[in-house]
């Protein structure tokens, strides 16, 4: 039945054997009963069940795991009841949570076609809680935090010059607990002060895309020499040395419609853990000096036309994920440098998988276009994109890639400020540099007239490198200063995006309209909204991943009525990069931030419609909302 045990760090109550499943609790509100569990998908099994407590309780999160093939099934109640369906037969655990309630667990084993009744009792948590603070900023050396002193914003930010300061510098990049999360006394504050100005770097070049990003004269958000001074003085006044670590207090998130939570299910396929002394564990990888350094860490999803999920694996060693999710079986490919560096994935209408060598532990080294045959299951190519150094810096990453109408490769240089283009007929790169002191390429996305876009995470700008003609055109939302992870391109080639909150200034929705080029913002109704990556689904919503407010979520806006729907994730404090929509509309994520349960996961909103555990997209690969030359399109169920 597998080694679970019931353990209650924060707020987090059960923990899956050596992989360490996550099970998360949130509040929640009422709606009708749900309809009868269904299977749609022959050869699995349905769950349903009750939910009761001393008090009233709505959309409590019902987890479901099957410990044989290291699978979680998360679902919320309705009216008190719950259902899961398409669910693969073996041993079950399950418990339910709401804020402050949790259920015992219970064992059963599902076999194909049944659908049983489970009921669960939720009873009070012992003990004091604390809160997880999500870092979701990669460069960060420091990891997540965890507080158990909450205050209102004006209780953390006493109001001032400082906090002016710190609201449009530090906390539309770091978020709004970062900084009372890590005091520390003037020297501290000092460094950290002089590592984002680059004070180290007359003598040698920048070591990350963020340092030195606060320069006076050179950077693209307002920092002058009083600016410093009135920072510096309040971050040692309000979290200086005898401060305690802290956090704003979530005071209202965004509502739950427990109608719609009521129909849609969480599948989480987690990494398997590697043995001993092996991977993540082997004495080569584990002593590293990194990030990701002793564990999995999932980072970009995307589907072949097969069916299958591939992901790219940060963590120590460098790997290539392939799930297939109608089985749960996975396989892993060790990237031909392992060391060197791993962030995106994408998959060209050939079949053919390309993957863009990141920072790692050698950012010195050479970074390369990999290209991976999966019928060979063999790297094939290795393509180095700066061969003449245009990118004048001896420290180069690589990130995100795209493809135009022809297939030709365009990669951003996240350290770097330019645009690399690899062309297919002539096998040559060429090297475009964004007319813009500095610029981080952040997210690269084709529109339809083979337009390439991209999120400049310096200052906030979406720029737009037309191929025809090499030109560019840098477009300034109406929020600034920003913070722009990703962008992406609508079936009307619109380009969307989301900014960051700062304080008080609430998170935005951008929407590029290319016919007019008016931008529109929404705001999202969420306190510390973090949106991180955008995209359409078939029927014209568009979803976030979101790593603000009091939990990890992802959230749907409906152009249509400009409302937003929330759907809490399965893993509170484990943000998420990127995310891709199948032709179904389910939404497929990897939680990066989780630390002891990495996994590849996808959200259904509406359980009823799975046709297919397969993951599809409309156009076939690249997944774009309209069809490249030679994409595969609609394909088997």
């Amino acid at each position: 039945m597998g080694n679970w045990k019931m353990v209650r760090p924060l707020l987090i109550i059960a923990l899956m054997g050596s992989l360490g499943v996550a099970y998360v609790v949130f509040g929640g509100w009422a709606a009708a009963s749900p309809a009868p569990a269904q299977t749609a998908i022959a050869g699995t099994a349905s769950l349903t069940g009750t939910v009761d407590a001393t008090a009233p309780v709505k959309a409590a999160q019902v987890f479901i795991r099957n410990v044989d093939k290291h699978i979680l099934y998360m679902v919320y109640t309705n009216g008190g009841q719950f259902r899961a369906v398409t669910m693969f037969p073996g041993n079950y655990e399950v418990n339910a949570s709401t804020k402050g309630l949790e259920s015992d667990v219970q064992k059963l084993t599902l076999k194909a076609g049944e659908n049983p009744k489970l009921k669960l009792s939720l009873h009070a948590i012992s003990g004091a809680s604390a809160r997880t603070i999500v870092n979701a900023l990669e460069t960060n050396t420091e990891s997540n935090s965890t507080v158990t002193i909450e205050q209102s914003y004006d209780e953390v930010y006493p109001p001032g010059p400082g906090r002016d300061v710190a609201e449009r510098t530090c906390i539309i990049c770091h978020g709004e607990n970062f900084l009372p999360g890590r005091p520390g006394n003037l020297g501290v504050w000092t460094a950290r002060l002089d590592r984002m100005m680059g004070k180290a770097n007359w003598d040698r070049a920048a070591a990350s895309y963020a340092e030195g990003l606060l320069n006076y004269r050179a950077s693209a958000l307002r920092f002058s020499r009083q600016d410093r001074e009135d920072l510096l003085a309040y971050m040692v006044k309000n979290f200086g040395p005898d401060a305690k670590p802290r956090a704003v207090r979530i005071d209202q998130e965004m509502p739950f419609d427990e109608a719609k939570l009521g129909k849609a299910m969480y599948i989480e396929y987690y990494l398997p853990p590697d043995p001993p002394g092996q991977g993540t564990n082997s004495p080569e990888y584990n002593k590293l000096q990194a990030g990701f350094v002793g564990r999995r860490a999932g980072q970009d999803v995307r589907f072949d036309a097969d069916g299958n999920v591939w992901l790219t694996d940060r963590g120590y060693p460098h790997r290539l994920v392939k799930l297939d999710p109608r089985t749960g079986v996975q396989k892993d490919y060790l990237l031909p440098d392992p060391k060197n560096g791993i962030h995106e994935v994408n998959i060209d209408p050939t079949g053919m998988i390309w993957l863009a060598e990141h920072s790692g532990v050698q950012p010195s080294n050479v970074k390369r276009l990999l290209q991976f045959n999966p019928k060979t299951e063999k790297f094939e190519q290795m393509i180095p994109m700066d061969p003449d150094n245009v990118v004048r810096n001896p420290i180069k990453w690589l990130q995100s890639i795209a493809f135009d109408s022809k297939s030709n490769i365009y990669v951003g240089w996240i350290m770097g400020g330019a645009l690399s283009k690899y062309d297919r007929e002539t096998k040559k790169v060429s090297v475009f540099t964004v007319p813009q002191p500095n610029a981080i390429v952040y997210g690269v996305i084709p529109d339809r007239n083979d337009n390439i876009w991209m999120a400049l995470w310096d200052s906030g700008n979406i720029a737009k490198f037309d191929t025809h003609n090499n030109g560019w055109t840098i477009f300034a939302p109406l929020t600034y200063p920003a913070q722009v992870r990703r962008l992406n391109v609508d079936a009307q080639n619109n380009i969307w995006f989301g900014i960051w909150a700062a304080g008080k200034r609430p998170g935005k929705l951008a929407k590029l309209d290319q016919t007019t080029g008016r931008i529109t913002e929404w705001t999202v109704p969420r306190q510390n909204a973090s949106p991180y990556d955008v995209a359409q689904d078939p029927d014209g919503n568009i979803w976030s991943a979101d790593v603000g407010g009091s939990a990890a979520a992802l959230w749907k806006f409906n152009p249509k009525d400009a409302t937003f729907t929330l759907y809490p994730k399965p893993q509170k404090p484990a943000d998420t990069p990127k995310i891709q929509i199948t032709r179904d509309g389910a939404i497929w994520y990897s939680p990066r931030g989780s630390v002891n349960a990495p996994a590849i996961g996808v959200l259904y909103p509406d359980m009823d419609k799975i046709e297919t555990l397969g993951a599809y997209y409309q156009n076939g690969p690249p997944g774009y909302p309209y069809k490249l030359a030679g994409s595969v399109g609609r394909t088997g169920r």
